[in-house]
């Protein structure tokens, strides 16, 4: 199976950081909590399209160490 899906900043704020993303409009939305590092897709569903972006956006930061403001998946 493959899959495709971009994503990109939305908001930022003390707390939180959100990205809109899916492909090929970003449709949906996943919200990060800085404190915990938690991910919560807005409409529950946690499929392989939220958790390939939320995984990506997590390394970047942990690698980079500050938020990407957008991206893609690709496998």
């Amino acid at each position: 199976m493959a899959i495709l899906v971009d994503f990109e900043l939305v908001r930022e704020d003390g707390r939180e950081v959100e990205y809109a993303f899916g492909y090929p409009t970003l449709d949906r939305r996943l919200v990060i909590e800085k404190a915990t590092g938690e991910g919560t897709p807005t409409d529950g569903r946690r499929d392989m399209a939220w958790a390939a972006v939320f995984r990506k956006i997590r390394r970047f930061h942990h690698n980079e160490g500050r938020w990407p403001r957008r991206g893609g998946y690709s496998a």
